[in-house]
C-alpha cells in the first residue's frame, strides 16, 4: 500500500514539473470552452494543399502565461476550419532543415530571447548549432514558406537582423497595458475582413518597436494605435509617432504575418482577433491572396 501511495505521489510530482509545452494539452476547461465558442466556422480561403504549421513557444526570457491556451487555440482553429494541422513544441531540433521542411509555416507563439539556443554541448558546439538552426529558419522562409508571430515574437532575437527583417519589428517596451483604441488602416484588405471596416478598442499589452524596425516602406500595416483617440499617446517614444499592431510582408519568396496582441489569455478567445489571425496564417501559408505592398505613411495612406 505504501509503495502504491509513493508511486502515485511521484507521478503527480513528475506531472507538475513537466515542461510547459508538455503541460499545454491540459488546459482549464473553462478556457477551452471559451476558445471553442469563439472559433471561426470556416477559413477565408480554401487550402491549396494539406498544410502543416509548426507552433513554437520556447522562451529564453519572460514567459507569458497565455502560451498554453494560445497554442491550443491556434491548433483548434486549424482543426475546425480545415485550414491546416498544427504541431506544438519547444524542442529546437524541429528547426533542423530535414525536420523543418515537413512544415509549411512556423508560428512563433510568444517566444522570447534566443529561443533556438540549445542547452547541451560546449560553448562552441552550442553556438554552432544555434547558427545552424537560425540559418535553417531563414532559408525556410526565403524558399517560399511562411512565418507567423504574435506578441513577444518580436521580443525574440533582437540582435539578429534577418529575423528582425522577417518578423518586421524589434520590441522596445510596452508603454500601454489597458483598453486602447485601434485603427483599421485598410478596411478592404482581406486580412482585415474580420473588422468589417470598423475601428475598435481592445484590452492588452501594447508594444512599441525599435526605431530602426516596423517602418513604412518595409511592410504593409494593417492595424495601429489610433493616436488621436489615446490620451496618453505621449508615453510612447517613437519620434515618428508610429505604433503599428499588425502587419504582413514578403521575405524573398516567403510570406510573413505578425500581430502584437496576445499578452492576455482572453485574446485567444476573442472571435474577431482569431479571424484576423486565421487570415494572417492563411496568407503566410500562401492560400489567401493579399496585397503586401508596403505602407508608405504611418496613417496607412499611400
Amino acid at each position: 500500500m505504501k509503495r502504491l501511495v509513493l508511486a502515485v505521489g511521484f507521478l503527480a510530482l513528475a506531472a507538475f514539473f513537466l515542461a510547459p509545452a508538455e503541460r499545454a494539452t491540459g488546459q482549464p476547461e473553462d478556457m477551452v470552452k471559451k476558445v471553442t465558442d469563439a472559433l471561426p466556422d470556416k477559413a477565408p480561403a480554401a487550402p491549396k494543399a494539406k498544410r502543416k504549421v509548426l507552433i513554437y513557444s520556447k522562451t529564453q526570457g519572460f514567459r507569458h502565461s497565455s502560451i498554453p491556451i494560445g497554442a491550443k487555440a491556434i491548433a483548434m482553429m486549424g482543426d475546425k476550419t480545415g485550414a491546416y494541422t498544427a504541431f506544438h513544441t519547444e524542442d529546437e531540433s524541429f528547426f533542423e532543415p530535414e525536420k523543418l521542411k515537413a512544415f509549411d509555416a512556423v508560428f512563433m507563439m510568444n517566444t522570447t530571447g534566443n529561443c533556438l539556443a540549445p542547452k547541451d554541448g560546449t560553448k562552441e558546439e552550442k553556438a554552432a548549432r544555434e547558427e545552424l538552426l537560425k540559418k535553417s529558419l531563414r532559408d525556410f522562409v526565403a524558399s517560399g514558406k511562411g512565418l507567423i508571430g504574435v506578441h513577444s515574437a518580436t521580443d525574440t532575437y533582437g540582435g539578429w537582423k534577418d529575423y528582425n527583417k522577417m518578423m518586421g519589428g524589434a520590441f522596445d517596451g510596452h508603454p500601454w497595458h489597458k483598453k486602447v483604441p485601434v485603427k483599421v488602416l485598410e478596411a478592404k484588405h482581406p486580412l482585415n475582413a474580420a473588422f468589417d471596416g470598423k475601428d475598435f478598442e481592445i484590452n492588452d499589452e501594447i508594444y512599441q518597436f525599435r526605431a530602426d524596425t516596423a517602418l513604412p516602406g518595409d511592410r504593409k500595416f494593417l492595424l495601429a494605435l489610433d493616436n488621436a483617440k489615446l490620451a496618453d499617446i505621449d508615453k510612447g517614444k517613437r519620434k515618428d509617432g508610429l505604433y503599428p499592431i499588425s502587419w504582413l510582408a514578403g521575405y524573398e519568396k516567403g510570406r510573413t504575418f505578425y500581430c502584437s496582441l496576445g499578452h492576455r489569455e482572453e485574446i485567444f478567445w476573442n472571435p474577431t482577433i482569431l479571424k484576423h489571425y486565421l487570415a494572417g496564417i492563411q496568407y503566410a501559408l500562401g492560400d489567401l491572396e493579399a496585397d503586401a505592398t508596403a505602407t508608405s505613411t504611418p496613417d496607412g495612406k499611400k
